[in-house]
């Protein structure tokens, strides 16, 4: 079934379902000559079973390392040999293997992703050493407090749920993986049905249409029902001790999922808040004030729920005045919404951000896929531009006032210090 077509800015974009449920959307953009493609599949780490956490991730990994026809090598040098990239990565919710290449080698491109997925190896000896691999990310990642502070928050305010979990995992669970584990997960989660494969570029619809449709012809891998209870948020109050310079710290709370109505009001909130350099907390906080290289805000968004929160990484002995700030932006946010100019400028930030993603091939299909994915639509540049200008002062206050009711959280990582105190609470 193929969808009508749609105009979208320089381009336009079409939709087809393939007999076996698989999903292709594509953006042609006639002024480029690269094409960027990803198959993106809806399972992740909150779709794992608490003993099999980080199978998704390593079966990410484990898919590059061979098929039946390939070697991890030759995987590369095809690769390499034309000057593209290949690479993937597992979130919460999807995972996606993704290429970028030159126009005339998309059938190459069609090729590598429809291989590794139809026929992965999964070698037993291929297995024992990506593990080893796999162990040397856990320690990359606890390396960087700031990339684990994350983590450690998500598992404080949505305990004994699966958004919660680290999307890496458990090394114990990780190193106890076996072939016949992997090998059953794969082809219980990877389906035609939740498969949706987007590419943007210089390329035609019809063309990807003919090239994946012969590869995936014989897929036909029925869906395992699966049930998704949305998270329920708890409080958490936290310092973890570690021998670090600095404290890193995450504070927040609820936001919204990805479908909400509200989200443009959140994503101009967010702009206003921490989102960018002239934001109020980065110029109180940085610039003023000059207690932080890196403070800002964000919005962690999944289907059934969502988070609003501000990281920061600071001296011991200046902790707690920077905890102090932001609360006291979150207070003032809450209590008088933002201003006519602060608005205005927000919304111009917001779409020139988005006309600048408009020039690369590999934000265009991501941006394809992620609506395909959470909306099973397109939308055009200009209602994107219509609902962010729809959005007013009162928009942002109403939702400021609601998120920031709270419960808040504060969970910090950094060494035993007289100067490291936590507050006695973290309310708005």
């Amino acid at each position: 079934m193929t969808d009508p077509t749609a105009s979208v800015e320089g381009g336009e974009y079409r939709k087809t379902i393939l007999p076996n449920g698989i999903r292709l959307v594509t953006e042609w953009i006639p002024h480029v000559r690269s094409v960027a493609m990803g198959v993106w599949v809806d399972t992740g780490s909150r779709h794992e079973p608490a003993d099999r956490g980080g199978i998704s991730h390593f079966i990410e990994h484990l898919v590059f390392k061979g098929t039946e026809s390939r070697s991890a090598e030759d995987i590369a040098r095809a690769v390499d040999s034309v000057g593209g990239q290949m690479d993937a990565f597992t979130t919460k919710e999807h995972t996606c293997f993704y290429v970028t290449v030159l126009d005339e080698h998309l059938p190459l491109a069609a090729d590598l992703l429809a291989d590794i997925l139809l026929h992965p190896r999964f070698d037993a000896g291929d297995i024992e050493r990506e593990k080893t691999v796999v162990l040397q990310e856990f320690g990359m990642v606890e390396d960087t407090p700031d990339d684990v502070i994350h983590d450690l928050f998500a598992e404080r305010i949505w305990p004994e749920h699966p958004l919660g979990r680290p999307i890496l995992g458990d090394r114990k669970i990780v190193q106890a993986f076996d072939r016949d584990t992997l090998l059953h997960y794969f082809r219980t989660e990877y389906s035609p049905e939740r498969i949706t494969i987007a590419a943007a570029g210089h390329l035609r619809h019809e063309q990807l249409v003919d090239l994946l449709g012969s590869r995936f012809l014989d897929f036909r891998q029925p869906r395992t029902p699966r049930t998704a209870e949305p998270p329920v948020q708890a409080t958490s109050l936290d310092l973890l001790e570690r021998p670090l310079e600095q404290v890193h710290f995450v504070l927040g709370g609820r936001g919204l999922e990805q479908d909400a109505p509200e989200r443009y009001a959140l994503f101009l909130l967010n702009t206003i808040f921490g989102g960018s350099m002239s934001s109020r907390l980065f110029q109180a906080v940085r610039e003023r004030e000059g207690l932080v290289y890196s403070i800002h805000s964000g919005n962690a968004a999944f289907r059934d729920g969502g988070l609003f929160y501000v990281y920061a990484g600071t001296e011991p002995a200046h902790f707690r005045r920077v905890v102090d700030l932001t609360l006291k932006e979150f207070r003032s946010l809450r209590a008088d919404g933002v201003t006519a100019d602060e608005l205005r400028r927000a919304k111009d930030h917001l779409k020139g951000s988005l006309m600048l993603s408009l020039e690369s091939t590999g934000s265009r299909m991501t941006r394809i896929a992620k609506q395909e994915l959470y909306f099973r639509r397109s939308y055009t540049f200009d209602e994107i531009l219509a609902d962010i200008e729809r959005v007013t002062m009162q928009d942002v206050k109403v939702l400021g006032e609601r998120l920031l009711a709270g419960p808040l959280s504060l969970v910090a990582l950094g060494p035993k210090s007289p100067d490291v105190q936590l507050p006695e609470g973290v309310q708005v």
